[in-house]
């Protein structure tokens, strides 16, 4: 049970950090038949898209290249967050130190937990494996979509579940 929710958070971190967010905003990145859900052939494709982004040499996922990639979404969204707020006080520096240092722990902890043959790479196999997990997870009702619930209506967690 825990391994599954170390597995998914690893997921939404590193793959999904941006796509997680675009589906609470309207699910442009993944939607791509803009019918405001996500049918899992999307999500697939999405899951494909970013492997082939971060395999960068074809032979599977190496922690060098999960580790440069992480670390350039990181980058894209924190220049998009200073670019929203204002300076706060305390040293900077200081704050970037001890967050980077955070970071690069659970990225080797998540990494480590994607990894399932413990071999220092993610295969194909292990990265759709943990990105399925993590759809399964999402999809509430289990009938393959991810839904769009924003402006419709309908109430998130548990009580639409027993609606269906």
């Amino acid at each position: 049970m825990y391994k599954s929710i170390y597995v998914v958070s690893s997921i939404v971190a590193l793959t999904f950090g941006s796509s997680a967010l675009a589906q609470q905003r309207g699910m442009p990145e993944m939607d791509t038949d803009g019918n405001g859900t996500i049918e899992k052939s999307e999500f697939t494709a999405m899951l494909e898209k970013r492997f082939a982004e971060t395999d960068t040499n074809g032979g599977g996922i190496s922690m060098e290249e999960y580790t440069a990639k992480a670390e350039a979404d990181r980058a894209e969204r924190q220049a998009r967050r200073e670019a929203r707020r204002a300076e706060r006080e305390g040293t900077r520096e200081e704050r970037q130190a001890a967050r980077a240092e955070r970071n690069a722990e659970r990225l080797k902890a998540r990494f480590d937990r994607m990894d399932a043959d413990g071999n220092g790479t993610i295969s194909q196999e292990e990265y759709a494996a943990a990105g399925n997990a993590m759809f399964d997870r999402m999809d509430r009702n289990d009938d393959g979509i991810l839904n769009d619930r924003r402006g419709r209506g309908e109430r998130r967690g548990r009580d639409n579940r027993d609606q269906n």
